[in-house]
């Protein structure tokens, strides 16, 4: 990813193997196999980051690394709580909120947001973010890895139960950030107006300059305005192999803190 990003050692937890990372000033354990974090988290976390203060929830948190960045960039972040499915994803997760001293601001719990959640009341939360999986069941060929499998493809949450449930946490005034593929836009704006959000915010994310965006990071918010601002597009590579001028600021942006 960066010169932010250093691959340290692993050590054995639970029978399992497990890297520890440190990114942007962070101690970050996450699975050596299975799904692991990468720069779309970080491009959401620095997205959300001006919408968010108040309590913050993260549907589908992984290792956590959503909110570690949050709490990094966000001093108005009063309290963060992370969703899990994944029991060795939420192990990571609890792991790097303490291993950062972050207990008493961010917590992960184990539950399916598409239902009650313990710890997770509805109407409560100022943000909600989401990394969520970008494919349907059925587009693109199928990864034999469950944990894989669950971060790329709708196995366990579609893009419209993701809205149904952003929507029942959300205080009355809250926001919503979340990741998707460009072609998905009509059917985010359909399912956020079926939700009762409204588009605020959205920006196109392009691999390099001349190529089309691969990424769109939408933001949306309970309360009514004049329409989604379309901010500047971001191409995250300058030339193969070499950070835009716009991502390594991001990086920058991420180590001040």
């Amino acid at each position: 990813m960066s010169a932010a990003l250093r691959t340290g050692g692993g050590e054995p937890r639970s029978g399992r193997e497990a890297d520890r990372l440190a990114f942007a000033s962070l101690a970050v354990r996450q699975p050596r196999r299975g799904y692991r974090f990468s720069l779309d988290s970080v491009l959401l976390a620095d997205f959300a980051a001006p919408g968010c203060r108040g309590a913050v929830l993260d549907l589908g948190t992984g290792s956590g690394i959503v909110l570690l960045l949050l709490a990094r960039l966000c001093p108005g972040l009063s309290r963060g709580v992370g969703v899990e499915l994944q029991p060795e994803l939420l192990e990571c997760a609890r792991a790097n909120i303490e291993a950062n001293g972050l207990s008493g601001r961010l917590a992960a719990i184990l539950g399916d947001f598409r239902a009650k959640v313990p710890g997770a009341p509805a109407g409560a939360f100022d943000l909600v973010v989401s990394n969520p999986p970008y494919r349907p069941v059925g587009e693109g060929r199928r990864n034999p890895d469950p944990g894989k499998e669950i971060a790329r493809h709708e196995v366990a949450c579609t893009m419209a139960e993701l809205f149904h449930a952003a929507a029942r946490f959300l205080a009355p005034k809250g926001r919503i950030a979340v990741l998707g593929l460009p072609r998905r836009l009509p059917e985010m704006l359909a399912l956020a107006r079926d939700s009762g959000i409204f588009p605020e915010r959205l920006r196109f994310v392009h691999p390099m300059p001349g190529r089309p965006a691969n990424l769109l990071l939408f933001g949306g918010s309970r309360r009514r305005g004049e329409g989604p601002e379309v901010l500047p597009p971001l191409c995250v590579y300058a030339a193969p192999g070499r950070y835009s001028p716009d991502t390594e600021a991001l990086f920058r942006g991420l180590l001040r803190k």
